[in-house]
Formats: structure tokens, sequence, C-alpha cells
């Protein structure tokens, strides 16, 4: 098995067909492309729920990379249209932790939860060998609300917008200008060099989800690993609809556009937590409201009968949008280790 995320295959094969005792309440179960479950409470609720390893990178500081490791789940969570009330954690630790690291970690744990209305009602903690960062445990968040604020690939109807928040790249830059900052001070202007730092606190769309639900959403998918292109493959390939893409509505943050430039990665298919996909019927609506709230966004197409994800390009011509093979990120993170 390849590193990172399997592949569709073996869920499909191994995964999806064997998830213990099925129970006719579970309204969405684990599939591609979906980023949380979802039980009908059958009073007019449900309860979401969505786990993902505990993700702490010391480099950033323990308290900046709790904040990280919090939002990662929270905007998980919200792209169900629900947001997440409480938490349980499992936190495995290596042995080289210090007492005041522990600290500073579980302090920026709750400080972040705090933000986002969330209590931790549960866990486990422990020092082990062989543990070590930046994997270290486990974490789920519930969330509980109507479930016509639900998003589900069912929804999706022709005609529909698709907005884009934030543009794409996200995190690729902002993981990679705090983790290396003397390589990228040295190279970008100072002004965009600051840019691209603090878009580590642009790393997440909790509240970008939180104020399209509000308006009213069919469905929501966060630009992880693939960046948005695969994001919008995924989607795609759950709601069997065709997504057309207009060329000339995509937009870039110039300090992505420097940084991605700098470092030969394609911006559109690398790594974007902070970005999310908005499938929706009231897409002016929800463009407005994150206006509102200083968050960057635009219709860039629409559902149409078909499958898969087409580009427009500014000629008028049609380019098919395919699952990237690798998301580029890596290959310049690793590389920048040995340089820097």
């Amino acid at each position: 098995m390849r590193l990172g995320k399997i592949d569709e295959k073996i869920f499909s094969e191994i995964i999806y067909p064997n998830l213990g005792k099925r129970h006719k309440e579970v309204i969405v179960e684990p599939q591609s492309g979906v980023d949380t479950g979802a039980i009908d409470l059958g009073d007019g609720r449900v309860l979401v729920v969505k786990s993902d390893p505990v993700f702490i990178v010391p480099q950033f500081g323990f308290k900046k990379a709790a904040w990280f490791a919090v939002h990662i789940l929270a905007s998980d969570v919200m792209t169900s249209g629900i947001p997440p009330k409480y938490a349980l954690i499992d936190l495995n630790l290596p042995p080289k932790i210090r007492d005041e690291e522990f600290k500073e970690m579980w302090l920026g744990i709750h400080e972040a939860l705090n933000e986002i209305n969330v209590m931790v009602v549960g866990g486990h903690t422990g020092v082990y060998e062989g543990t070590d960062y930046p994997m270290v445990g486990g974490f789920s968040m519930i969330g509980i609300g109507e479930k016509e604020k639900l998003g589900t690939p069912s929804k999706v109807r022709i005609g529909d917008s698709i907005i884009i928040t934030k543009g794409p790249a996200i995190e690729a830059t902002g993981l990679l200008v705090n983790l290396y900052p003397e390589y990228f001070r040295e190279r970008l202007p100072q002004d965009i060099f600051k840019e691209a730092y603090d878009m580590y606190w642009k790393m997440s769309c909790w509240k970008d989800g939180l104020i399209a639900s509000n308006v009213g959403i069919h469905l929501m998918h966060d630009a992880t690993e693939g960046g948005v292109w695969n994001a919008l493959v995924e989607i795609a390939t759950v709601t069997k609809k065709e997504l057309r893409i207009y060329e000339d509505k995509l937009f870039i943050n110039r300090a992505v556009k420097e940084v991605t430039s700098l470092v030969n990665i394609d911006p559109w298919s690398s790594i974007s937590e902070g970005t999310m996909i908005i499938i929706s019927d009231k897409g002016e609506k929800i463009v407005e409201a994150l206006k509102r709230e200083g968050i960057e966004s635009a219709i860039v197409g629409e559902v149409k009968e078909g499958d898969g994800v087409t580009l427009v390009k500014k000629d008028g011509s049609k380019q098919r949008i395919e699952k990237p093979a690798e998301d580029p990120f890596w290959r310049v993170f690793f590389e920048l280790s040995k340089k820097a």
C-alpha cells in the first residue's frame, strides 16, 4: 500500500462492504468524496460524525500546531452543513514530549475548541514507545443539527452554482512558508512573504461552511490532498453529475501565486485545507454573506447533466479535469527539507 490516504479501489473493495452491522438510521454512510457520516435521530435532527488523526507539527510551536489540528477536523465536520459541538480525543504521545510542551498543546486545543463552541466529552491520553509526530492519536467530532440543513450528494441539482472560497493552494502555501520561513523570506518581497506566512491562519474552512450553511447548501467539500481539482472530481463522482468550471471565473491569491510559482507546483492540484467547495442554488447570496465576513469567494461554475469535471477555457475550448496522480506539495516539502 502506498503512503497517504488509501485509494478508492481499496475503499470500495475492502472497507465499504465490511462496515459491521448496518443500521437503517445511518443516512450518510462512508463514501469517497463525502467527509462525514450522518445518523437520523428521528426528530427532525441529524447527528454527524467525523474522525481524523491528531496532527501536531512541533516546528510550528505546540499552541499554533494545536489550532491547526482542531481546525482540520472542524472543517471536515462543517462540510456537512452541521457545525461540530462535541469532541473525543485520543492522544498517543511520544516519550520525548515534555510536560510544558503537553500543557502548551492542550491549552492550544482548548482555546481553539472554545472559539468554535466545541467541548471535549471523552477520550484517552497516554505516552507510548513507537509513537511520533505528527500523528499522535485520533480525534473525533460530533455535531447535531436540523436535518434540512444537512448537505448530501442526493440534494445536488442541475443548475446549482459551484462556489469556491479563498482560492487554491491555501494549505500548501501556509505550510511551506511556515515550515521553511528563511528560504521564502530570502526569495519573496517582504509584503508577499508576510501574506504567505499569515496564510497559516486561513487553513480552516469552518467559518466558510458555517456562513454558507446558514444561507442554504446542497453539498460542501473541502479541498485537501489533491487540491481544488481533486475535490471537484470527487464531488462529480459522488453526485454522478458534470461540474462545469469557467476559467475566467477562477481566482488565486497573489501570495499563493508567488509561492507556487517559486517552487514550481500547480496550485490547483495542491493541498488546500481552508478552501471550501460549495454547491447551492443560492450562490449569489452565499458569496455576499462570505464577503460581509471578509472571506473571498466566487461562483466559478455550475452543475450540468453528465459526469466528470469540465474546464471551459478562456478561448471557449473545453478541457477534462482528471483526478491528480499526485499532490505536488509533497515533492516540494521533501525537497525543501533537504535544502533548508
